[in-house]
């Protein structure tokens, strides 16, 4: 199976983490925080990251700017629907896991 598409679900330094891994090695990436808002400041987060690479010289900015054109961020679970790998990254709370699995299901 090849894996094109990347959803993770959860925004925090795991989950931008692995967005970060994955953008940069090709593949799609879907990220999904429970509201928009942590969403789209993993992708400013994400953006910095580049930005500080970019500086340091070991990343081009062409490749900055690909690495963000193939990460989008939401709040809505249903875009995850068509993810090769969905990867679960949300705060150890076993009552919050709990409610993803079952929104997932």
């Amino acid at each position: 199976m090849t894996i094109k598409t990347v959803g993770i679900l959860g925004s925090g330094i795991m989950g931008s983490g692995i967005a970060e891994v994955a953008a940069k090695s090709g593949h799609t990436v879907i990220l999904r925080s429970r509201k928009q808002e942590s969403a789209d400041a993993m992708v400013a987060s994400l953006e910095k990251s580049l930005t500080k690479q970019v500086e340091r010289g070991k990343l081009s900015e062409d490749d900055k700017a690909a690495v963000l054109g193939r990460v989008s961020a939401t709040a809505d679970i249903a875009s995850l629907a068509d993810c090769d790998l969905v990867i679960e990254s949300v705060v150890e709370d076993l009552d919050v896991k709990t409610a993803l699995f079952a929104e997932l299901d």
